[in-house]
């Protein structure tokens, strides 16, 4: 969500590339492409030992084929066997995420990119003014971070999803957190970028019908109690 993470993640998605030998994406959105701020680029790092996979040219070696199709089903069955090992290490290895006073927050925003980086400052206000509110920050949006919104969702009472697009993050967290929580959205289309108070007047209006829900289940149990 800042120019300074841009470059570093861009850094890290070569080394991951090289590492599990597979494609990696920078997702980032046309605000972060375009900010200026101050950022500080890594240290050049020397090269190290040509791995035996990179082409370079078959002198005194082996051709190196580089190759995701067979034609014969079995060496194409064992090949997807291998990739699937692979996608399960780096789900398990890869996860990243950052977040914000979700330990003691009812209402937890759910953001990524520029998007993410607006909530931060409505989370703080809303803090301020005594909101229980928490921003949770996925870095990576595969493998997304399951395991931790999972345990979030168990805690809160509701998620607010923003996003600067239609919902496609929406859906990940819908099968994450299934029907245990109630989940709001906000998205913005077309360039536009949420704004603070677009996030803080959503926030509001989401946890005081998170309050008035539980006020109503609270009146269903002392009425049944006094049936009782």
């Amino acid at each position: 969500s800042t120019v300074q993470e841009a470059i570093d993640l861009t850094v890290l998605a070569f080394d991951l590339a090289e590492k599990y030998r597979t494609l990696t994406f920078v997702v980032a959105d046309g605000a972060i492409g375009q900010m200026m701020e101050p950022a500080e680029l890594p240290p050049m790092r020397e090269l190290q030992e040509r791995p035996s996979w990179a082409l370079t040219g078959a002198k005194d070696r082996q051709r190196n084929m580089v190759s995701s199709l067979y034609m014969g089903a079995g060496n194409l069955e064992v090949l997807n066997i291998q990739l699937q090992a692979k996608l399960a290490q780096i789900e398990a290895n890869e996860v990243r995420y950052d977040e914000t006073d979700v330990e003691d927050a009812e209402l937890i925003v759910v953001a990524f990119g520029t998007a993410a980086r607006v909530a931060q400052t409505a989370v703080k206000k809303l803090r301020q003014e005594g909101v229980p509110i928490g921003l949770f920050r996925p870095v990576t949006l595969w493998p997304f971070p399951e395991k931790r919104l999972a345990e979030l969702s168990q805690k809160a009472k509701g998620l607010l999803v923003v996003e600067m697009n239609a919902g496609q993050m929406l859906n990940d967290v819908r099968m994450i957190a299934g029907n245990q929580i109630p989940i709001d959205f906000l998205g913005r289309l077309g360039g536009f970028i949420p704004m603070p108070d677009e996030i803080e007047a959503r926030v509001r209006n989401f946890y005081n019908q998170l309050i008035a829900a539980d006020d109503a289940k609270l009146m269903e149990v002392a009425d049944g109690l006094v049936r009782n």
